[in-house]
């Protein structure tokens, strides 16, 4: 997607982006952070997650688990889709031309440091990002409870990284929906249904996993929400 067909499709949702033709600016982030500020109007339930415990056949504290591990249990974070910005994933996706000229948001390895605290700061990491490049920058970042992340926007069923992203600021059901696509999608139910905890990490969170204990916060999760 092209910054034109963004912005019509802001404008398209009510909002008033920059004018076709001009550089990235003030009322593109607006527009942007606006359009991605429309949930939660709708929270999960037990019920939501025994009906997707039952279409994966998995124990629902599994779901609940990743749920609890990857979004803390915070989807929304003033009206918009808790996020991660990954500097590492923009440097892939851009053929790493970003590196010298923004290194706070394109980064050729992980790097822990350049993690912002507040949401604020990922936000406008993302918006630096989307700046630069459109679909490298959506792609880049996690969103919600489950913080899937936006490269994966096809096999959960969006039709570009910026669809994705839109969905993911819906509701908590959106984000629950994303969750079941990828699992499927990327062959984790398996893992998913047997608590094989490293498995499923490896899978969800990449290689990375092991330095950030996704496995071992994964059974602490599950055990906990089996003993509620």
């Amino acid at each position: 997607m092209d910054m034109t067909t963004l912005r019509r499709r802001l404008v398209a949702l009510g909002h008033q982006p920059g004018t076709e033709g001009a550089p990235f600016g003030a009322a593109d982030r607006t527009a942007i952070l606006t359009a991605l500020t429309d949930g939660p109007d709708y929270k999960l339930g037990d019920h939501d997650i025994e009906d997707a415990a039952d279409r994966l056949k998995v124990d629902p504290a599994a779901i609940w688990a990743v749920w609890d591990v990857e979004g803390s249990a915070s989807p929304f974070i003033a009206g918009r889709p808790t996020i991660l910005f990954e500097p590492h994933r923009f440097s892939r996706a851009t053929g790493h031309r970003y590196d010298a000229s923004h290194p706070k948001i394109s980064s050729r390895t992980w790097n822990r440091a350049l993690y912002p605290g507040s949401q604020v700061g990922r936000w406008n990491q993302l918006l630096e990002a989307v700046a630069l490049d459109l679909d490298a920058g959506f792609a880049s970042a996690s969103y919600g409870g489950f913080q899937v992340l936006g490269e994966n926007y096809a096999v959960c069923g969006a039709t570009s990284p910026w669809a994705f992203a839109w969905q993911q600021s819906q509701t908590e059901a959106d984000q629950l929906d994303g969750f079941l696509r990828f699992v499927e999608g990327r062959g984790l139910v398996a893992a998913l249904r047997g608590q094989q905890w490293a498995k499923f990490a490896a899978g969800y969170n990449g290689s990375a996993y092991r330095e950030n204990c996704y496995d071992t916060r994964l059974a602490a999760a599950f055990a906990k929400r089996r003993a509620a």
